[in-house]
């Protein structure tokens, strides 16, 4: 024997029910500020991690050690081997002076072809024994001697001889080994080079010697 069924008293017949419904069970974690908290979390623990990797590299900057920019750098010592080469020495060209056609001055024996300590053998000469010449000489025109009085030093007398005709004047002056002698207006200039005749400041004549001495 059946029994007959009765509708459910929350539900009206052909729809749904309408009466009060019971609650549904939710997650725990589909809750707005579960999920705020969660983000804030994550977002503390990301900032913690960088963090913690600034600070270790920064540690790590502060220990090394510090490098000196004014230490000067430690300098390179390069040894030589072998043997050095010596500087090459340039030989320098010797000049070699004229020669003198003249014989050379000095004290000493008369050096003057035909003449000896007291003038020309056969020319002007000395006119004492104790009369020594001082200067003899030629040119291509005349022959000329200088004699010192005795033993009176500074003191002398002049000879001459050209074309025939001969000459002397006292005290000639002496400066080195030239010698001045003055007759009136002329003057006689003697030296180991030349024969020079002047008339009133005027030079007459310049006779180069062939041959001279002086003492």
């Amino acid at each position: 024997m059946s029994y007959p069924q009765y509708p459910d008293p929350g539900y009206s017949q052909g729809g749904p029910p309408t009466g009060p419904q019971p609650p549904r069970n939710q997650s725990p974690w589909s809750s707005p500020a579960v999920l705020v908290a969660i983000i804030a979390g994550v977002v503390l623990l990301i900032g913690g991690i960088a963090a913690a990797v600034l600070y270790s590299q920064g540690r790590k900057s502060d220990t090394a050690a510090p490098v000196s920019s004014s230490s000067p750098p430690t300098p390179v010592t390069h040894t030589a081997t072998g043997t050095p080469t010596p500087p090459t020495v340039t030989a320098q060209p010797t000049t070699t002076a004229p020669t003198i056609p003249t014989t050379a001055p000095g004290s000493g024996p008369v050096t003057v072809p035909g003449a000896d300590r007291q003038g020309f053998l056969s020319g002007p000469r000395c006119n004492a024994s104790e009369d020594d010449a001082v200067f003899v000489g030629y040119t291509e025109r005349s022959r000329v001697v200088i004699c010192q009085v005795g033993t009176q030093t500074g003191r002398y007398y002049y000879k001459g001889e050209a074309d025939g005709d001969t000459v002397e004047v006292g005290y000639p002056t002496r400066s080195g080994d030239t010698f001045v002698a003055t007759n009136g207006s002329v003057d006689y200039v003697v030296s180991p080079s030349s024969l020079t005749i002047r008339e009133n400041g005027s030079t007459l004549t310049v006779e180069p010697m062939v041959s001279s001495w002086v003492d």
